[in-house]
This record gives C-alpha cells, structure tokens and sequence, in this order.
C-alpha cells in the first residue's frame, strides 16, 4: 500500500510529461508520438536537473514492471485481423525477429560502452589517490 501511495504522484508526474509532449507534437504538428516527446521532455528535465530521478523512480518501477500488460491490446488487435497475417505474415514475422535482433544487439553495444567508460572512471579515480 505504501509503495502505491508513493507511486501515485510520481505516476501524475510521468503522465504530465506524456501530456507535455502530446501537446507539443499536436502544437507543432509533428509526425511523431506525442508520448516519445514527453519521454526526451522528461530525459532533458532529469538532464538539466529540473527534476530529480527520486521523484519518478518508484513510478517508473510500477510501470516498468507491468510492461507486459500495455502489450496485451496491440496481440489482441492483430488476432483479429487474421487475413492479415495470412497475407503477409512471414513478412511480419521477419520484421518483428530482425527488429528484435537489432534492438538487442544496440542494447548490448550501449550497455558494454556505458559499463567501460564506469571502469575507466574508478580506474581514473584509483589512480589518482
């Protein structure tokens, strides 16, 4: 219960955000998402300071750990169009692998730099004392 009261107003925060970059994209009249704007709004504020990670972790933790269910109408609008994956099927089946693949592989590569440059920081620090 305590973990849902400290959530609900970082969620709000995070749905400010989204809102934000909804508006901006209906503003501006982009061809982008307006929820991918609110995500480099919220990535610049915790950038710039403005907005402390503390004050959206446990949020973004709630979230991020019932991911799977924002997935579940997207598998449910595609299995009600099964002339579709009739038709093109293996082509969506080679467009989900290889652009899972490529998503994996830039995670890895992201996550193996970011690990190195953290080593080189200590080893930096180390050296100096």
């Amino acid at each position: 219960m305590k973990k849902w009261l400290q959530a609900i107003p970082q969620l709000l925060l995070l749905l400010l955000f989204s809102w934000l970059g909804k508006a901006v994209a209906a503003l501006f009249h982009l061809h982008v998402p307006g929820s991918l704007i609110g995500l480099l709004l919220l990535f610049l504020a915790l950038q710039a300071g403005w907005v402390r990670l503390t004050w959206v972790e446990a949020g973004a933790a709630l979230l991020f750990g019932d991911m799977i269910l924002f997935f579940v109408p997207a598998i449910v609008g595609i299995v009600q169009y099964p002339w579709l994956l009739g038709a093109k099927g293996l082509l969506v089946l080679v467009v989900v692998l290889s652009g899972t693949a490529l998503v994996m592989a830039a995670t890895g590569v992201v996550s193996e730099r970011l690990h190195r440059m953290g080593e080189g920081e200590r080893h930096d620090s180390v050296e100096r004392v």
